[in-house]
Formats: structure tokens, C-alpha cells, sequence
């Protein structure tokens, strides 16, 4: 279903339906402006239709499974949801869990006005102390796609832990390895998307908001916060529709579609302010990039990695 039917349609300079106090505007697309500089992503119209079109490609590409904790209280579940962006992961979630409780926290609100009543949305930094949240006390706390926000991932771990309940208690993280890979030669080191990809991971690391998947380090921090059963689930997906199998294609199609909304968002700020980059130049890449993304004759993909881990009292 989608929840943010205002949403669509939406030009890359067409603000979204929230107060202009709220936004910046920065290379023709609008920023949020609480803790400015932080969230480094346009949060405009083109860019809510960006997340809820990742979040349709996420539940094909998991076969409908919105998340993969084994938690044990599916009844009155208490669910958090970090860096919601739109909300519609966990508006889908309150109307699953009737009885629950969901609470989503981002730095932008920019969440639909009506919602189902057992679901609230929070503007909070959270990678700040929190506050009020209720310590031991959650099922599951949830993350999509965080990566490239968050600077210190073993203090949110830590924070994580403590609300968690004893025992019973689950995180969930689901991240994209945005390095673009083909294994038989059709992607050359030095296409455009590879140089895309390259300078916008470069970009990131050099703020210390790292975009890059690094599933030893990601592992290794979740131990040290306290996890047990830490699970890691990959899955490969194509860049566009070029497999032949009905169910990889779809994959691709809509990650394809994501992407290609989502490719100047991405771009923008880190290669403006971490590389140098002029706005033509920026453009100029992002034209032959989009150009490469569409061809079927090359074969490449990119990997989904989904981890999962229990506090265990």
C-alpha cells in the first residue's frame, strides 16, 4: 500500500507538504534544517518518493518479510523505528500490529499527517543521549539504510542495548553495499558508475558518516555492545532488469527505479563539499551514469545485507 499518495509525482525542487522553517535550499533541492548539515540528503518530494520506492524494492527483494528478528511478543509488540524517513515501514508495521506500539524517530518531519493511532513520530537526533524512551523495555528497534548518517555506530549500538528488552530483546539493520560488482567482465573499472560510487564513498568516509558495508566491523561492534546470535542475511539483486529470472528482474527493475531518483540526492552535497566538485560537474557524471544504469549489457549488482542480533538479559 502506499501511505504518502502526496508524495508522488514530485520534482526534484518541489518542497514537501511540511513548513518551510523546516528546509533549506541548497544546489535546487530542499535540506532540513534541524541540526543542519548532519542528514547531508535532500528531503523534497523527489527524495520521499525515492525512500518509499527503496521501501517496495526492500520487501521484494526479502519476500514480503518486513523484518527478520524473531521476536516473541507479537502481539503487543513495543517497535522503534530509527532514521523513519517517511514512515511507511513502520505505518505498515502498526497496522500489522494493531495492538502495539511504534514509535519512529528521524531527524526530519516528514511523515503523512494521518496515521494509524498506535504509531507516533519523534524529530530526534539519535545518536544524541535518549530521552524518555524507556529503557529495557523494546522488543525490536529497528534500522534501514542508516548508513552514511550515523558517525559512531558502537555508541548507537550501546543505546540500542540498553532499551532492548532483557533476553527477549531484538536489533534489526538493514544496509545496501553500494559498490557495484559484475562478475563477468561487463562492468570495467573504469565506468562511470564505479567512478560514481568511488567518489561518493570516498565523500562519506572523509565526513566520518561512513556509506560503506563492513560486515566484520558491524559484527565485531554488536558483540562488543552485547549482542548474542548476531545473524548476517545477503542478498544479491541486479542493477537494473537484466537477469533472466522473473524474480531478479523485478528486483532490479525496482531498484533501478530508486536508484535513478535517488542518484543526484546522493550526489549533491557529498561531491560538492568532499570532493570539490562544481554543480556541472556533479551533473555532467550523473548523466553518464545514468546512462550506464540503464543498459542491460551490463550485468551488475549489489548486495543487501540484513543483521540481527538479541540482548540476551
Amino acid at each position: 500500500m502506499n501511505h504518502s499518495a502526496g508524495h508522488s509525482g514530485g520534482s526534484p525542487g518541489l518542497p514537501p507538504p511540511h513548513p518551510l522553517s523546516q528546509m533549506y535550499l541548497e544546489f535546487g533541492r530542499y535540506y532540513g534544517t534541524f541540526k543542519k548539515g548532519k542528514y547531508m540528503f535532500p528531503i523534497d518530494e523527489a527524495e520521499l518518493d525515492r525512500m518509499d520506492i527503496f521501501h517496495k524494492f526492500f520487501l521484494i527483494a526479502r519476500r514480503d518479510a518486513y523484518f527478520s528478528a524473531p521476536i516473541q511478543n507479537r502481539e503487543t509488540p513495543r517497535i522503534l523505528d530509527l532514521g523513519c524517513g517517511t514512515g511507511i515501514w513502520g505505518i505498515d508495521i502498526a497496522e500489522q500490529f494493531p495492538q502495539g506500539t511504534i514509535i519512529g524517530l528521524d531527524l526530519n518531519l516528514i511523515q503523512p499527517e494521518y496515521i494509524p493511532p498506535n504509531i507516533q513520530f519523534q524529530q530526534r537526533d539519535i545518536e544524541t543521549p535518549w530521552q524518555d524512551m524507556g529503557y529495557n523495555s523494546w522488543d525490536l528497534v529497528h534500522m534501514r539504510m542508516l548508513n552514511g548518517s550515523i558517525t559512531n555506530w558502537p555508541r548507537l549500538y550501546g543505546e540500542i542495548y540498553r532499551h532492548l528488552k532483557p533476553h527477549y530483546g531484538f536489533m534489526e539493520q538493514v544496509e545496501i553495499d553500494f559498490t557495484p560488482r559484475a562478475d563477468d567482465g561487463t562492468l570495467p573499472r573504469n565506468s562511470h558508475l564505479v567512478q560514481w560510487a568511488d567518489g561518493l564513498l570516498d565523500a562519506m568516509d572523509g565526513f566520518d558518516k561512513p556509506m560503506r558495508v563492513n560486515s566484520e566491523l558491524t559484527k565485531r561492534a554488536l558483540a562488543d555492545a552485547g549482542f548474542v546470535e548476531i545473524n548476517e542475511e545477503t542478498i544479491k539483486f541486479a542493477l537494473n532488469g537484466w537477469p533472466s529470472d522473473p524474480r531478479e528482474k523485478e528486483m532490479g527493475r525496482w531498484f533501478n527505479l530508486g536508484i535513478t531518483k535517488g542518484l543526484q540526492a546522493y550526489s549533491l552535497a557529498p561531491l560538492h563539499w568532499g570532493q570539490g566538485k562544481s554543480l556541472p560537474e556533479i551533473n555532467q557524471l550523473l548523466d553518464r551514469v545514468h546512462e550506464e544504469i540503464r543498459s542491460v549489457n551490463i550485468h551488475a549488482y549489489f548486495t543487501l545485507h540484513i543483521y540481527t542480533a538479541r540482548r540476551p538479559q
